[in-house]
C-alpha cells in the first residue's frame, strides 16, 4: 500500500510496486500541516473564488436601467411593504417569498435601481459556497474548489447575478435543498425546496433533483429503503413547514384577490406539449441560450475534456458516482422539458442549469487529479489553466456584452427622461403610456401614491395613436407628457394630434428616449366667426320714464 496526499487529505491507495520507497511529498503529514493543507486546497481557494464572483456581479450593479420584468417586481415589492402586504389592489403572478425580501432591501438601502439588484447579488455570491459544499461532500475538497472556480466565473450567473429577477434567489433556494439532501439532512432540505417553491412556480421542478439526491447518497442495501423513507418523510415535514404558511397567507385573499398560481396560468399560457413540427425552431431557441452557459467554444471544451476525464478514470464507489447520474439526468431532463413543451424560451429559465454545469466540472476535475494522484501544485495548475479559459466569458458578462440577463442599453435615458417630466410637470401633469408603464410605476412610485391621496401624476395608458390624441384633446389640463422610446416609436401620433388642433413639442432627448409636451395648437382667424362691434341699444332709464315715450302732438 501507497498514501498519497491529494488537497491535503490522506488516503491509501493500492501500489504497483511494493518494493520503492514513497517520495518525500506524499508522506503522512503532521496535524498542523493537514490543516494548513486544507486551508490552502479548499478553503482558501473556495473565499478567493467568491470574492471575485460577488466582483464580478457587482460591475453591473447600476450600470443600465431595469428592465421590464425588474420593473414590475420591484413596484410590487414597494407596494407590498408600503400600502398593501396582502397584495388585494395589485395581484402578482409570483409567489410572495421574493417580493417580500426585495421589499426588505428596499427599507435598508433606499429605493433604487441598485437596491433592487443588491439582493440577487448577495444570492448569486453565496450560490458559489453552496455549490463548494455540495462537490466537497461528494467528491473531495479539489472537487469543490474547482466547482466554486466554475460558478464563479459562469457567464450565465455572473449576468444573471445583478437583476432583479426572481431567478437566482430560486436557483440558490433549489441549490442549498440540494447540498443539505447530499449531507443528510432531509428535512432542511424540505425548507429550502419550500423556499424555492414560494419564490417560483418553477421551484417544483428542483423536487426530482433532491428526491434524487437522498436516493444516491444512502448506502445500498435493505437498510437503506429505510432509510430512504424515513429521509422522504422528513423531507416532505420540512416543505409543508416552509409551504403552509404562505398558502395559509394566500387563503385569505381568494375572497378579493385570486393566487399567484391561477394568475401564472392566466398570464402565461398553460403549460402543454408543443407540436412536433416546432421542436427543431424550439431546439435552436433553447441551443443558442445553452451555449451561453459556458461563452465561447474553449470554455465548453474545457468543461467537456473534464468531465471526459472523469469519466475515464473515476471508480465506481457508493453513492458518489450515482450522484452525478442523478445530475446528468436532471439537467437532460430540464432542458428536454423547455424544448418540448410551449413554454417560451427565456433566457433566465435555464439558470438552474448553471450550478449544475459546474458541479459537473468539478466532479471530472476532482476525480481526474485523484486517478493520477497529483499533487498540490500539479492540481494547482489545473485550476489556473482553468482560469485562462473561463476568465474571458466571465468577464465579458460582467460588463454586459452576452444578450442575456439584464438590460443593455434598450432602456439607457429612460430615467432621466422620467426625471425632466416630473420636472417640467410641476406640482400636477399627465403623462401617457404604451410600454413603459411599469417602469414609470416604479420610478414614480411616490408621485402616484401621495399620502394625502392626491397624485402628482396622472398616469394614463393609451392602446393606439388615435386614442391619445383624442384623449388628449378632451383634457386640457393639467399639462400632458409622453416619453417616445426609438424602439417603439409611433411614427402616426403627429398627424392625428394637428387634426385635433393639438402639436407635439420636443422637452428633451435622453440617448433612446424623447420627451414630448402635448400643446394646444392657437385658434385660426376665420370671416364667419368673427367678432361684431355690438349694437348699441337706447338707455330707457338713462333719460327718465317720459323720454322714451314720443311727444304727442299738440291739439
Amino acid at each position: 500500500m501507497r498514501r498519497s496526499v491529494i488537497d491535503g487529505a490522506v488516503s491509501p491507495q493500492p501500489s504497483r510496486d511494493a518494493t520503492r520507497l514513497p517520495a518525500p511529498h506524499i508522506w503522512p503529514l503532521h496535524f498542523g500541516e493537514r490543516v494548513v493543507a486544507r486551508a490552502m486546497s479548499y478553503a482558501l481557494p473556495v473565499t478567493l473564488a467568491t470574492l471575485a464572483g460577488l466582483g464580478l456581479r457587482l460591475i453591473l450593479l447600476d450600470r443600465f436601467p431595469l428592465r421590464e420584468d425588474e420593473a414590475i417586481y420591484a413596484y410590487w415589492a414597494l407596494h407590498a411593504w408600503g400600502d398593501d402586504p396582502m397584495f388585494l389592489q395589485v395581484w402578482p403572478d409570483k409567489p410572495p417569498l421574493y417580493l417580500w425580501l426585495l421589499g426588505g432591501a428596499f427599507r435598508l438601502f433606499g429605493v433604487s435601481e441598485a437596491s433592487a439588484r443588491w439582493l440577487n447579488v448577495a444570492c448569486s455570491a453565496l450560490l458559489i459556497p453552496v455549490v463548494a459544499a455540495t462537490a466537497r461532500r461528494t467528491w473531495g475538497p479539489l472537487a469543490g474548489t474547482i466547482a466554486a472556480t466554475a460558478l464563479a466565473l459562469n457567464p450565465y450567473a455572473v449576468s444573471f447575478g445583478a437583476t432583479a429577477f426572481t431567478d437566482p434567489l430560486l436557483v440558490l433556494a433549489g441549490t442549498s435543498a440540494l447540498c443539505l439532501a447530499v449531507y443528510g439532512r432531509a428535512g432542511a432540505a424540505g425548507l429550502w425546496l419550500g423556499a424555492a417553491v414560494m419564490t417560483k412556480q418553477q421551484g417544483l421542478l428542483f423536487a426530482p433533483l433532491v428526491v434524487g439526491a437522498l436516493w444516491a447518497t444512502l448506502p445500498r442495501g435493505e437498510p437503506a429503503r429505510q432509510s430512504f423513507v424515513r429521509a422522504l418523510l422528513r423531507l416532505g415535514a420540512g416543505l409543508a413547514l416552509a409551504v403552509a404558511p404562505v398558502l395559509y397567507w394566500d387563503s385569505l385573499r381568494w375572497a378579493v384577490a385570486p393566487s399567484p398560481w391561477d394568475l401564472a396560468t392566466r398570464n402565461y399560457a398553460a403549460l402543454g406539449l408543443a407540436s412536433s413540427l416546432v421542436w427543431p425552431e424550439r431546439a435552436a431557441a433553447w441551443g443558442e441560450l445553452v451555449w451561453h452557459l459556458a461563452g465561447s467554444a474553449a470554455a465548453w471544451a474545457l468543461a467537456a475534456a473534464l468531465v471526459a476525464g472523469g469519466l475515464f478514470a473515476g471508480r465506481r464507489t457508493h453513492g458518489r458516482d450515482r450522484l452525478i447520474a442523478v445530475i446528468a439526468l436532471w439537467s437532460a431532463a430540464f432542458l428536454l422539458l423547455h424544448g418540448v413543451t410551449t413554454v417560451q424560451a427565456w433566457d433566465r429559465y435555464l439558470l438552474p442549469l448553471a450550478p449544475m454545469l459546474a458541479l459537473a466540472v468539478g466532479w471530472g476535475g476532482g476525480r481526474l487529479v485523484a486517478w493520477r494522484a497529483w499533487t498540490l501544485p500539479r492540481a494547482a495548475l489545473v485550476i489556473a489553466g482553468a482560469l485562462l479559459v473561463w476568465a474571458p466569458p466571465a468577464w465579458r458578462a460582467a460588463v454586459g456584452a452576452f444578450p442575456i440577463g439584464g438590460d443593455h442599453g434598450a432602456y439607457a435615458g429612460l430615467p432621466a427622461a422620467i426625471e425632466q417630466v416630473r420636472t417640467l410637470g410641476g406640482e400636477q401633469y399627465v403623462l401617457y403610456h404604451q410600454a413603459l408603464g411599469w417602469h414609470y410605476r416604479f420610478y414614480l412610485y411616490n408621485d402616484l401614491n401621495n399620502a394625502l391621496g392626491d397624485a402628482r401624476v396622472d398616469l394614463r395608458w393609451f392602446p393606439s395613436t388615435v386614442y391619445l390624441a383624442d384623449n388628449a384633446a378632451k383634457t386640457p389640463y393639467p399639462p400632458a407628457y409622453l416619453i417616445e422610446p426609438d424602439w417603439a416609436s409611433l411614427p402616426n401620433l403627429a398627424p392625428h394630434m394637428a387634426m385635433r388642433g393639438l402639436a407635439l413639442t420636443p422637452r428633451g432627448a435622453f440617448e433612446h428616449f424623447r420627451v414630448w409636451e402635448v400643446t394646444h395648437l392657437p385658434a385660426k382667424p376665420c370671416d364667419w366667426c368673427a367678432c361684431r362691434a355690438p349694437v348699441a341699444w337706447p338707455a330707457i332709464a338713462a333719460h327718465g320714464p317720459s323720454s322714451a315715450l314720443p311727444r304727442s302732438a299738440p291739439p
